[in-house]
């Protein structure tokens, strides 16, 4: 790994801790980080009452293009592969309500868009 991809992941790392904190602060529990699975990863699942969060977390250190625009048509139908795995191996498949959710870090201030896709 370069110094430029090694920077680019510590600053991804930063941005999932900083998430990571704002959902606990927000009464979520974290249940995994980085869950990986044949179909991809997500960044966080958590909960919080009785809904499962599948939370992409996109950092920024400009805001010309805001972090959500890269949770696409493609990235999204990866996140709900991902999340289909995790209630299957949990046995959740029917047991549970789900948000998709990001988190949108830009220069250190963070957006929570709970619900963005379906």
């Amino acid at each position: 790994m370069n110094e430029k991809q090694t920077l680019t992941k510590e600053f991804g790392q930063y941005g999932e801790d900083l998430a990571t904190q704002y959902c606990r602060k927000h009464n979520f529990k974290i249940l995994v980080r980085n869950y990986r699975c044949r179909y991809g990863e997500v960044d966080i699942i958590a909960q919080c009452d009785n809904v499962l969060h599948f939370i992409e977390v996109k950092n920024r250190s400009h805001d010309l293009i805001p972090g959500r625009y890269a949770v696409n048509a493609g990235k999204q139908r990866h996140i709900r592969q991902v999340a289909k795995h995790y209630l299957v191996q949990h046995n959740l498949l029917n047991q549970s309500l789900i948000s998709f959710d990001v988190i949108e870090i830009t220069d250190g201030n963070l957006e929570f868009l709970e619900n963005c896709f379906y």
